[in-house]
């Protein structure tokens, strides 16, 4: 069973920690937040306000899911005695931290958590496209405005996954792009991409009242839809069963077994440093 730490205990860190106990190969053994947690009272044993206090425990894994502006300090903090960290999206604030992170990671492992790759539906539309080649590609991503996001825009945000999806899916490096976004709102942005062999218009936005995620892809042969709040995936209008190895499970489910695999040594789609500097290297105009 692997102990498992969650620094950061806001929205994406208790989305965590409710996955991870549906999950008997876990335990969660450590958990962080600079304020005391109400909601998380059950937990007060194993629950710390102390950094120090929490890193005793001796994880296997840590979960940084604190603010951006601290991914790297904390992450500096957790690998002198942590093997192996996931830290959620975006990995940091720029390319120069990313690159200080990429210095750290020496003789440890650090992924990336870009979960949309473990959405049962992109994860059968990626199984679809086996053999295919992608014609055209794009994604809308639109929500009201998170009160929680406060150290970070929507590119950062938002299109962090969908930028990542594009190499997900393809398998192509982006080699050019354009982008669109009001700077100092930020709460809305289009990307238009020129992969080698597709093009792709990514378009996230804080201004509807509604949610929606969707991806639409047109290769050869087919057009696919898939809904990445439903988990559906059509294919030419019909929906496509999804393996049943995959009903039921959320894409943090997903990646928290994709965990186990790397861990292990085994075959896994998780992000690393590399996807997330490819990501912001897109984002500060350094393809």
């Amino acid at each position: 069973m692997i102990k498992i730490g969650i620094a950061g205990l806001g929205k994406m860190g208790q989305n965590h920690l409710r996955e991870l106990q549906k999950n008997p190969n876990f335990q969660v053994n450590a958990l962080f937040d600079l304020r005391p947690k109400p909601e998380l009272n059950e937990f007060g044993e194993i629950f710390h306000t102390d950094f120090d206090a929490f890193l005793g425990q001796k994880s296997d894994l840590i979960i940084i899911a604190t603010p951006t502006n601290t991914h790297l300090e904390v992450a500096t903090r957790a690998l002198e005695k942590c093997p192996a960290l996931l830290i959620e999206k975006p990995l940091a604030l720029n390319l120069s931290e990313i690159e200080r992170l990429s210095g750290l990671s020496y003789g440890k492992k650090i992924a990336v958590g870009l979960c949309e790759r473990f959405n049962p539906a992109v994860l059968s539309l990626k199984k679809e496209l086996e053999n295919q080649k992608i014609t055209s590609l794009s994604i809308q991503r639109f929500s009201p405005r998170p009160e929680r996001i406060k150290d970070v825009g929507i590119l950062h945000d938002l299109a962090v996954h969908d930028l990542d999806l594009l190499g997900f899916l393809s398998g192509e490096r982006i080699q050019r792009t354009l982008i669109f976004s009001k700077a100092h709102e930020e709460n809305e942005s289009i990307i238009a991409c020129e992969l080698g062999n597709s093009m792709a218009c990514l378009h996230q936005s804080w201004n509807y009242p509604l949610s929606l995620r969707k991806i639409h892809l047109g290769t050869k042969e087919h057009f696919f839809e898939a809904d990445l709040l439903n988990f559906t995936l059509l294919k030419d209008g019909v929906r496509v069963e999804l393996d049943s190895k995959l009903k039921g499970k959320t894409p943090l489910f997903g990646e928290h077994e994709a965990l186990l695999a790397w861990l292990d040594g085994g075959r896994h789609f998780l992000a690393g440093i590399e996807d997330a500097y490819r990501v912001q290297a897109v984002l500060e105009g350094r393809l």
